[in-house]
């Protein structure tokens, strides 16, 4: 994914980065350390914890991982913005850790301890390799290190994978990016980009654009880029690490512990590029090189590095490229720091806030004063101010200088011209907070791109210079309420005591009145209310308690009792209460808000008749038969009639039809839902009632909660009671067995290591006993079994090897040593665990069950025919022809008789007719569906060879996988080989634009904003570069152009703008401005945006293409217009005056509702019913009142006409009239817009007449 610009100053500081990985280096057993290239234990600051043979300070699970790192800061630095970055494996070797990847992490400070929670705008993930994905987490902790400074530092808690086998994948680690400022330090532009770049061979360099800075126009340059990885290797190579100022500049990046060719090695380094040996098991480092070497259990999958740009960097730059590229080790980026040296920019940007604190729904008004404090003219200024996380741009709010820009947006860009030296412009706009962010704070900074030419003569330099940032915290007046009574049913003379809970989970001290209206049928009883359990005998909670002040997270409990004095309405005492409460902001604003709790709804029954429920089972497991029974007994003295018995059945159970019983004696087709007639009950009689229900499945939470009711009849009244609450726990047991084989191939004399993953899916602990009967052809090695990482020498798989109890959701990794004693007849060595398991639900006796794991299938490659597959390319584009060969050769000492070669790829290919050869000698047959081959000698090879073509575009995995199989008889027994798996990655990108205006119509004078997103839907990186044309009456909008929400300042769309990569599955957004400068002669706007790719393909080949964008029409409204003219110039008292108003559209959008207006002025009076338009009469119409014209269509016109009589000379003789038309634009897309023109004025004369 692209970075995300997380931090962006102009500051006198530095930057720093420390961190550290979370696990050491494994073997191919598991708990037991080696030189593998990936993660087998988890590192811990608990060195009472051991994992394996691994030293201590080790461990098997990820929720106890964690390690140290040591911040290191100048003496009077302060910390200005920090970034915690973590990140590691989430699925490898069939471990799935999804569900925990977004949980927050434990962050150790020098000040103490705290919970970070990931921020959703760096929030990652990526697919390493087919099966394997990564992530990557983030979230800023400015205030947290601000507050603590230097010091030790340590992560934990952070998701990673330690699974054996997989492909060299496992790894977790953390990083601490702090900036900082130290008035000692030179001014430099500082910079943090987090994301999730992964960086393979077989997917592209990924090059990024930065801009932003401007370095000296004379004199030395400095710069350093400080970066952060995963899963570099210091025994692979390939991995590059480029930076310049253009991609043809490129220079690859060294430091004193990084390898120009193995740039990332697993290696923590410190800030001048050296090796840091302070943090968690800081000695036990890989051997860096070109190549280097894993040591046994060192240090792996995380580097942190800091190394010199200088070289790089040339005089009067403003914009740079970084270039991450490998032709072998594969590493994901997550994290880069760019220093540069500045000059002191032209123009500063100081921003302000007219809130010091808010909440949802304040408006807040920024300010931004954008000050030329040099001798140079800043030209083409535009203006930027980014979204803020918790607050919307308010439409229409934007100013200039006090001049307010009505469809200005700031995210968009604002142009603001030019300004002058030792001159300023203020902008203005206000935000709504619609939601709390995370960090509870409105953070925001603005950014002014523009254009200067720094001497005579010299060449025009665009940059771009940030504000300070602004920071405003939001407050939350929140509170939780709850409220719980001691009895879930009762009679009158019961005493109800009743438990309110009051807790702050806001972010801020909150003070609150309780209040408790008494429901109907009750009585507060007098000095039973105690708050925290302290009594307050003159406390009332029907009059309000106060609770005083509420902490962040403090709870009040507050307790006391009602007495049930009668039967309620509907038999039920129904009670909530209510919490007023107010909390006082930093700027002394008191904000008040109420809260009602959860009713808590208390059944009261009868004393007339009492029903007693009880169950068969004092547990469940899922698919149990429930039987309840309720003794149903008459306490009246005389008989009640039309008795009935209703309970809804339990969520996750249902009813047994024709189970209900009444008195023993069975009722078809009665139901507790709809009710068990019981029918007359005598006096002092009891008669039980039962059912039966089923538990389908497992309720939340995991109980039944079960209730049953009585309605009777006793006289004239009819009333209830209910029985005693019935709660019965289910349980679901559950387990799985996940088995896997440290090696994919393994032959005779061979050590492998399998592993057995018990986990407890279920929601009730078990023991289990695992147990591997092995396959025929191999033999347990004795003393070799481990528990989670523990040896246990006296088990053994074949006896069973006993773990647990295992809690819900936890998991067991039994792993023990095979040893290959035979040769298998069939390639392959077969294997399967399977283990019984107890468990006890409550109150019952324990239950036993068996389970059974997947097969695993280790290859012999020493088998009697060994097939070998190998392909000419191993990546490819569509239309590509490769080349397969696949080599048979029999180690064995008989021939292979009829001999067929099977191919089996996934799709994505197509066989070229003709292409099969069988010892370079074309063959006529079908590999896919079985080439005969005849006999291969003992001792001998034969090769096969076919050409397929690339057809599937894209193939759906991104790679087409082929294996083949040869099926042989040998000794009158047929058999089978199986070769290695090929995979061919397809590399060709699927790139689309689109493209879009805002807003869909324009006048002359307004700015256009385009908005393009660019989406690979491909499997390969492509650097792109975008054009666009100019539409004829539009200027382009110097410095208005972005790239996923940051200035590009100097990028032109018509000479092309260097986009840097776009990532396969990501999606782009490019946005710039056009001015309307004039009436476009078709009237309309019309634009298409283009893009260039450059795809750098693994083999070297280089390969071009060009994509066009829709095309975007923008209609320009061209406003009507409006000629008045007069029959006479002159006239008598008496006389007639005809007006003519000639209304004509000039454009191609039509008007519409459009309404004459004409005051008539001193000395004229309108000639009733003289009004026409184009020609016809219109009885009835004023001027004064509007003359309805209607539509006018497109490049059309219409005259309106009508007479006004002179009636007496006005003041000074000459009457002025004017006349104004209001209208509808009818845009294309059916939006209507208000519009309003004026005529000319025409004058005239009136005299009266002489006698």
């Amino acid at each position: 994914m692209p970075f995300v610009n997380r931090f962006f100053l102009n500051e006198n500081g530095g930057a720093i980065f420390t961190g550290n990985t979370l696990g050491l280096s494994r073997s191919d057993t598991v708990g037991v350390p080696g030189t593998v290239d990936a993660i087998g234990a988890f590192t811990t600051t608990n060195t009472a914890l051991t994992f394996g043979t691994y030293p201590a300070g080790t461990t098997g699970n990820y929720l106890l991982n964690s390690s140290s790192a040591v911040l290191v800061l100048p003496p009077v630095a302060t910390v200005i913005y920090a970034e915690l970055i973590w990140g590691g494996t989430y699925i490898n070797g069939g471990v799935n850790l999804s569900a925990a990847i977004d949980n927050a992490v434990g962050f150790q400070t020098p000040a103490g301890t705290f919970s970070v929670t990931p921020a959703s705008a760096t929030a990652q993930t990526v697919v390493l390799s087919q099966g394997t994905q990564a992530y990557v987490r983030s979230a800023e902790v400015t205030s947290i290190v601000a507050a603590a400074g230097a010091g030790t530092y340590a992560t934990n808690s952070v998701v990673g994978t330690i699974v054996i086998p997989e492909p060299s994948s496992n790894h977790a680690g953390w990083t601490l990016a702090v900036f900082y400022h130290d008035p000692a330090a030179p001014l430099r532009n500082l910079s943090l980009r987090v994301g999730a770049t992964v960086i393979q061979a077989t997917s592209g360099p990924v090059d990024t654009v930065i801009t932003g800075f401007a370095t000296p126009f004379t004199g030395p340059l400095d710069g350093r880029a400080q970066i952060s990885a995963q899963e570099g290797d210091a025994n692979k190579t390939g991995d590059r690490f480029l930076f310049g100022s253009t991609p043809g500049t490129l220079i690859a990046l060294f430091g004193p512990n990084n390898f120009v060719n193995n740039f990332f090695a697993s290696q923590i380094n410190k800030s001048d590029g050296t090796l840091d040996t302070s943090g968690t098991f800081g000695s036990r480092n890989q051997i860096n090189g070109s190549p280097g070497s894993n040591i046994i259990g060192g240090r792996q999958g995380w580097d942190i590095t800091d190394v010199s740009i200088s070289n790089t960097l040339i005089n009067n730059e403003t914009s740079a490229v970084f270039r991450l590229t490998t032709n072998g080790d594969g590493y994901l980026v997550d994290a880069i720091g760019i220093e540069i040296d500045i000059v002191e920019p032209l123009l500063h940007l100081t921003k302000s806030a007219n809130q010091a604190a808010t909440v949802i729904g304040d408006i807040v008004t920024y300010t931004v004063t954008i000050d030329n404090t040099s001798i140079i003219s800043a030209t083409a200024v535009e203006f930027f101010d980014n979204e803020i996380d918790g607050a919307n741009f308010v439409p229409g709010t934007v100013r200039v200088n006090g001049v307010q820009l009505p469809n200005a947006d700031p995210t968009m860009g604002v142009p603001i011209g030019s300004i002058a030296p030792n001159t300023s412009v203020i902008v203005m706009f206000d935000e709504v907070v619609v939601s709390l962010p995370a960090p509870p704070e409105l953070r925001n900074q603005a950014t002014a791109a523009f254009t200067f030419v720094p001497t005579p003569g010299a060449p025009p330099i665009s940059t771009v210079v940030p504000s300070n940032i602004v920071e405003i915290p939001v407050f939350l007046p929140l509170i939780k309420v709850h409220k719980a009574a001691d009895l879930t049913n009762a009679m009158i003379g019961d005493m109800i005591t009743y438990t309110l809970t009051i807790t702050n989970i806001g972010n801020i001290d909150t003070t609150g009145i309780v209040t408790d209206p008494l429901p109907a049928g009750t009585a507060f009883v007098a000095g039973t209310v105690s708050v925290n359990g302290v009594s307050q005998p003159g406390d009332n909670p029907n009059v309000g308690i106060d609770i005083g002040v509420l902490n962040l997270f403090q709870s009040t409990t507050i307790q006391y009792q009602l007495l049930v004095t009668s039967i309620p309405p509907n038999n039920i005492v129904h009670n909530a209460f209510g919490t007023a409460f107010e909390v006082i902001l930093p700027d002394h604003r008191r904000i008040p808000g109420f809260i009602v709790s959860n009713p808590v709804d208390i059944p009261v029954s009868s004393p007339m008749l009492t029903p007693v429920k009880s169950a068969n089972l004092p547990s469940a497991v899922v698919g149990d038969v429930v039987t309840y029974s309720i003794n149903v007994t008459n306490n009246n003295a005389a008989a009640l009639t039309a008795v009935s018995l209703t309970d809804n059945v339990p969520a996750g159970s249902s009813f047994v039809p024709d189970s209900a019983t009444v008195g023993g004696v069975p009722v078809p087709g009665a139901s507790p839902i709809t009710g068990i007639p019981i029918g007359t009950l005598p006096a002092g009689a009891t008669v039980i009632v039962t059912f039966q229900i089923v538990v389908n499945a497992l309720p939340d939470p995991a109980e039944l909660t079960d209730q049953a009711m009585v309605t009777f009849t006793s006289g004239s009244l009819t009333t209830s009671s209910h029985s005693n609450t019935v709660t019965i726990p289910v349980v679901q047991p559950g387990i799985s067995l996940v088995k896997r084989a440290g090696v994919d191939t393994a032959s005779v004399g061979d050590v492998v290591n399998y592993s057995v993953t018990v986990s407890n899916t279920g929601n009730i602990a078990l023991g289990a006993v695992v147990f591997d009967p092995l396959n025929a052809y191999s033999s347990f090695v004795p003393g070799s079994v481990r528990i989670d990482g523990t040896l246990s020498p006296a088990a053994s798989p074949l006896a069973g090897i006993a773990v647990g109890p295992i809690p819900p959701s936890d998991a067991v990794v039994v792993s023990y040593n095979v040893l290959i004693i035979a040769a298998s007849p069939s390639q392959f060595y077969t294997d399967q665990a399977n283990a019984t398991f107890t468990y006890t639900p409550p109150g019952q006796s324990p239950v036993t069950s068996t389970t059974t794991s997947n097969i695993v299938n280790v290859r012999d490659p020493l088998f009697m025919l060994e097939a070998v597959k190998s392909v000419s390319h191993t990546s490819v584009m569509i239309g590509d022809t490769i080349t397969y060969t696949i080599s048979i050769t029999n180690i064995g000492t008989a021939d292979s008789l009829n001999t067929v070669v099977t191919d089996t790829p996934t799709p994505g290919g197509a066989i070229v007719p003709g292409s099969t050869k069988v010892g370079g000698v074309p063959v006529n047959g079908d590999v896919l569906a079985g080439l005969n081959i005849g006999t291969v000698p003992a001792g001998a090879t034969v090769v096969v060879t076919f050409d397929v073509s690339i057809n599937l575009d894209p193939p759906p995995l991104g790679f087409i996988d082929d294996y083949a199989t040869v099926s042989f008889t040998s000794g009158g027994i047929t058999q089978t080989a199986v070769s290695n798996i090929v995979e061919v990655i397809v590399t060709e990108p699927t790139v689309v634009a689109t493209k879009r205006a805002l807003p869909p119509f324009a006048f002359v004078g307004d700015v256009i904003q385009y908005v393009s997103t660019v989406t690979n839907n491909g499997h390969y990186n492509a650097d792109a570069t975008w054009f666009d044309n100019l539409p004829e009456g539009t200027s382009f909008v110097e410095n208005s152009v972005t790239l996923n929400g940051f200035s590009i300042p100097g990028a032109n769309r018509f000479t092309g703008t260097l986009l840097g990569t776009i990532l396969p599955q990501i999606t782009n957004v490019i946005t710039f401005q056009l001015r309307v400068e004039f009436y476009p002669p078709s009237g309309v706007l019309v634009n298409q945006g283009n893009m260039l790719l450059v795809f750098l393909l693994p083999d070297g080949r280089t390969f071009t293409e060009r994509i066009f964008t829709n095309v975007v029409t923008v209609p320009v409204l061209a406003p009507p217009t409006i000629v008045k003219s007069a029959s006479v110039t002159e006239v008598l008292v008496g006389g007639t005056v005809t007006f003519a108003v000639n209304v004509t559209n000039p454009g191609n959008t039509p008007f519409d509702k459009a309404v004459l207006h004409d005051s008539l002025p001193e000395g004229l009076s309108f000639v009733d019913n003289s009004v026409t338009v184009a020609g016809r009469p219109v009885p009835g119409a004023n001027p004064a009142s509007g003359i309805p014209i209607g539509f006018i269509g497109a490049n059309s016109s219409v005259t309106v006409a009508f007479e006004a009589k002179a009636i007496r000379e006005p003041h000074n003789l000459i009457a002025v009239n004017t006349a104004n038309m209001t209208f509808e634009y009818v845009a294309p897309n059916g939006q209507r817009v208000p519009g309003v023109v004026q005529s000319n004025p025409v004058t005239v004369l009136i005299n009266e007449e002489e006698e």
